[in-house]
């Protein structure tokens, strides 16, 4: 750490100066939610906020998505931290005074928050411009939330002009004490598949259905089989979800059923075991069709890879948040989350490292994607504050060439 100490007065002045600032600008994003690849004017709020730090940006990645770049005045490597900007169609309840003004939708992931901390990262660092060794690059993501939005950004060229040699990304948490961090080693999220199926049956009246091909029974066997699928074919000690999320299908109480449209997700930590119920997913509804005499249609997406923290670069930044916040206020997560996060996409490409910093506000118990949620506003200095150390230490460290990322 001897080689950024120096910068680590100036991060904590400016990030003090920039704290109400980049509060009010939570908030305002707070009112205005919008949801994935609609997010045109907190990307234009972004855009406004780094041009008038003169950070020159490149935009409309994935539509609505930017990347950034902060020139150093000294040669060196290019640390890049990702933000994402999109809000949940969810009605926010009264209360605040700066809740949502859109009717169906709200901040209740807390996107609103982390791109006010990339904001605060990017207003710290400009102001160290003249002791930057290397570059910052800053990427505002649209469309976390349907996992679409980094595979976009990258497949519109995020990283063609400039591909970052370390990543972060953080994420809010509001089961976690404000002031603390979780980490997890190796898999942190899990990846997510999407799965839609027809099944197409022959309708006929309820009081024949000797004539048709009931959709709905083949959708009951198939839901009562793919349920068996981790229970019974993934080793215990593995983790796997599958989830039929929708269903629907028949039009009257007497009509023998000709479709039924499902639609599901399926989370593993594990490349090979998602194949695997892929794999199953097939040959089940191969049994009904020669069971059953159902036909069907599968569409089969693969959203995002599971998250992997790169061991180098996370304990890079784990030495920066234990000096910042002290060893019993960084915490070892004890089990990977199955929930999912297409930042993964990024973290294929680029040694990474994620956390989770806590926002929880004391007596509100709460999690994301709930209308109560909310987070405490103290994050924002403190996410400023500790991910301008990260992006600082990594410059540090992979300009020395001790990180994964030369290897690579």
């Amino acid at each position: 750490m001897a080689l950024i100490h120096p910068l680590l007065q100036g991060v904590e002045q400016s990030a003090s100066r920039w704290s109400d600032e980049l509060v009010a600008l939570r908030r305002a994003l707070h009112e205005h939610p919008e949801l994935a690849f609609e997010e045109r004017e907190t990307s234009q709020r972004a855009q406004h906020f780094l041009e008038r730090l003169g950070i020159r940006c490149r935009t409309g990645f994935a539509k609505t998505g930017i990347v950034a770049v902060l020139e150093g005045a000294k040669p060196g490597p290019t640390v890049a931290i990702r933000a994402d900007m999109d809000a949940l169609p969810i009605d926010e309840p009264r209360g605040l005074p700066f809740a949502s003004k859109v009717p169906g939708k709200m901040h209740a992931c807390g996107h609103d928050a982390h791109t006010a901390i990339a904001l605060g990262v990017a207003a710290v660092l400009s102001e160290l411009r003249a002791e930057l060794a290397g570059r910052a690059m800053f990427i505002f993501q649209p469309g976390e939330e349907t996992l679409s939005g980094a595979r976009a950004m990258l497949e519109d060229g995020a990283f063609d002009a400039e591909k970052p040699d370390a990543i972060v990304g953080f994420h809010n948490w509001p089961q976690l004490a404000t002031g603390t961090v979780g980490w997890h080693a190796g898999a942190v999220m899990a990846s997510s598949d999407a799965f839609d199926v027809t099944l197409k049956g022959v309708a006929a009246h309820g009081a024949h259905p000797h004539v048709g091909v009931d959709a709905i029974v083949g959708a009951a066997q198939f839901i009562e089989q793919v349920q068996t699928i981790v229970s019974r074919e993934i080793a215990p000690i593995s983790s796997a979800v599958v989830t039929i999320g929708r269903i629907q299908g028949g039009t009257a109480r007497n009509i023998i059923a000709s479709s039924v449209e499902m639609n599901a997700s399926v989370r593993t930590l594990e490349s090979d075991i998602a194949e695997h119920i892929e794999k199953a997913v097939r040959r089940i509804l191969d049994g009904l069709k020669t069971g059953l005499r159902i036909d069907y249609d599968l569409k089969w997406t693969k959203l995002t890879p599971a998250l992997r923290n790169d061991p180098a670069t996370m304990d890079h930044v784990l030495t920066v948040a234990r000096e910042m916040l002290g060893d019993a206020n960084v915490i070892e997560m004890p089990y990977p989350s199955m929930g999912s996060e297409d930042y993964a996409w990024f973290a294929e490409r680029v040694p990474s490292a994620h956390l989770r910093i806590g926002s929880k506000i004391e007596g509100h118990e709460t999690a994301i994607h709930r209308p109560d949620y909310q987070l405490n506003e103290a994050i924002i200095p403190l996410g400023t504050r500790l991910m301008s150390r990260a992006v600082l230490a990594l410059m540090a460290r992979v300009g020395r060439g001790d990180t994964a990322a030369v290897a690579r």
